[in-house]
């Protein structure tokens, strides 16, 4: 697997450079919470996955929200072709191999830090903002029951709209899950908070 290497200049460039594309082709960006994120926990980030931005919506929160590192898992075939990433918090995964429980140990071990989030797109690739019963990765449940660690688990939702103007809103939509850890309670949760934001969204 290929780990993460931050290194501060790289993350100060990286976040500079998508805050000027922020500006020019987005109208706004806002984050939609009323749950509490203790700050003596680390953060297990599940969020949808649909864009070329989402990376750096990941850090924003990271960063503006969670006041925490950022760490994103990101498909190693992909990374191998943009290995400056690792410099910002990224590290691979290989679906299917044996370096997927050496992704996931390395995972589990940056979330006993309770000043790391790990982001996780759930779906392990890019799906449309549509498609709301996309399905989850068994992985992720891993670092949810870590048997050392049990970190907070934060859903997001990133929605965008145009209504009538010519650049497009960008919404997180933010919950603090304290259900049930299993896979398939995990899952059905982000599910229903995913069509109760898009309800919040179109009313």
């Amino acid at each position: 697997m290929i780990k993460a290497r931050p290194n501060p200049l790289s993350l100060w460039f990286y976040s500079s450079y998508f805050r000027v594309l922020q500006k020019i082709h987005f109208r706004k960006f806002s984050i939609v919470c009323d749950d509490i994120f203790p700050e003596d926990r680390s953060v297990l980030l599940l969020q949808n996955h649909f864009s070329l931005y989402d990376g750096y919506w990941s850090m924003y929160l990271c960063h503006r929200f969670f006041r925490r590192n950022f760490y994103v898992m990101m498909l190693e075939e992909e990374l191998r072709k943009r290995m400056f990433l690792t410099k910002c918090g990224v590290f691979s995964v290989r679906k299917n191999s044996r370096e997927l429980l050496e992704s996931l140990q390395y995972a589990a071990g940056l979330l006993k830090n309770p000043r790391n989030v790990v982001t996780v797109y759930p779906a392990g690739e890019l799906i449309s903002q549509h498609w709301q019963q996309f399905p989850f990765q068994r992985g992720f449940s891993r670092l949810a029951n870590s048997p050392e660690n049990q970190p907070l688990i934060a859903f997001a939702v990133i929605l965008v709209d145009y209504f009538s103007l010519a650049r497009p809103e960008i919404r997180v939509y933010l919950k603090n899950y304290q259900g049930e850890r299993t896979p398939e309670a995990v899952e059905t949760a982000y599910r229903e908070f995913y069509q109760t934001c898009v309800s919040k969204q179109i009313a």
